[in-house]
């Protein structure tokens, strides 16, 4: 499939031969986790504040008979945690100290694709909280959900930021107050919105949780931000991260040494990551290449993690079904 996507994109008058790719540096990774036998889409970060050396990676392994995999620092698979027996799970997100009754938690969702649902686990122990799945588009027969991000409001609740296999222009993705109430959460929906150019789909989503800023990828088009708190209406803000070599595909908001980026996959462009700037007006600004392959996905934390992520980790898919950790040290060098 990926050799027809190249070929596809070479006789629609993309032109590859203007890279010299003698002259690009690659980055290696520091460490490739443990393989899944099948696709693999869609990483998240959780960082464990208390013990940073006992943070996970967690990843999607989108299949019929699916998983929410759970890896260590050390890219190892930790069985006990992973989530087996998911339909088809797409993206993964993270939040941190949300609304959870009387109390607060740290909580993981992935859309369960093949079931039209959204899952949602506690962290670290992987508890599920959702009685099984909840239904989402509800007056839609199929929607197929894929793309997922988190946000917390004001007041504490997350919100949940989801996005379809195909949908209506101005209508693509919808928002959800996650609500915990007997025993379980419990979706308050808010909102449909958001653009779409018809060209490709719309699959990955990030949320700025500083900016308070939705960002997703209409791929082959752009990627598009909207405002994450539903009172402030549907209107975007902007399109950036326009004329892609490939799609536009996993996106990655970094702040780093005072400084904010959006980094986004040209999936296949010889796995390169663009880099752009909010504060100036989303312009590109640098880009750089890594040895994974046909990235979906990334995920990038602060940290400070061990040794040799202790400025930062930054997560990326790669085709060849694991996820490929890069320090900060490796990476920074292109965020001027």
């Amino acid at each position: 499939m990926k050799k027809y996507l190249l070929i596809l994109f070479v006789s629609a008058g993309c032109n590859f031969s203007n890279i010299d790719y003698s002259k690009i540096n690659i980055i290696s990774s520091l460490v490739q986790t443990e393989k899944v036998e099948r696709d693999i889409d869609d990483p998240a970060i959780w960082y464990n504040k208390t013990n940073p050396s006992e943070s996970l990676i967690i990843g999607t392994q989108k299949d019929e008979n699916g998983a929410l995999v759970v890896y260590g620092l050390d890219g190892k698979i930790d069985k006990n945690k992973t989530i087996y027996n998911l339909s088809r799970p797409n993206n993964v997100d993270v939040i941190y100290n949300v609304n959870f009754g009387d109390d607060t938690i740290d909580i993981v969702v992935t859309t369960e694709r093949f079931k039209n649902n959204l899952r949602i686990f506690s962290l670290p122990d992987m508890r599920e909280l959702d009685g099984g799945g909840l239904r989402v588009f509800e007056n839609e027969k199929n929607p197929e959900p894929m793309g997922v991000a988190l946000w917390k409001d004001d007041e504490g609740y997350a919100h949940a930021i989801i996005g379809k296999k195909t949908g209506k222009s101005g209508e693509y993705i919808n928002q959800y107050k996650l609500n915990f109430d007997e025993g379980k959460f419990r979706l308050i929906y808010q909102r449909s919105f958001g653009e779409f150019s018809g060209k490709n789909e719309i699959e990955a989503i990030a949320v700025d949780k500083k900016k308070n800023i939705i960002y997703y990828s209409d791929e082959g088009f752009g990627v598009r931000a909207y405002y994450a708190n539903p009172l402030l209406g549907n209107q975007e803000i902007i399109t950036f991260a326009k004329n892609f070599v490939g799609d536009q595909e996993g996106i990655s908001v970094i702040y780093k040494d005072g400084k904010n980026f959006v980094v986004v996959s040209d999936q296949q462009e010889v796995n390169q990551f663009r880099i752009f700037s909010p504060e100036d007006d989303y312009n590109e600004i640098g880009n750089f290449y890594v040895n994974c392959i046909d990235s979906d996905g990334s995920e990038f934390h602060p940290g400070p993690f061990p040794e040799p992520f202790q400025d930062g980790l930054f997560v990326a898919m790669s085709d060849d079904l694991s996820f490929h950790y890069y320090s900060w040290a490796q990476i920074k060098g292109e965020f001027q």
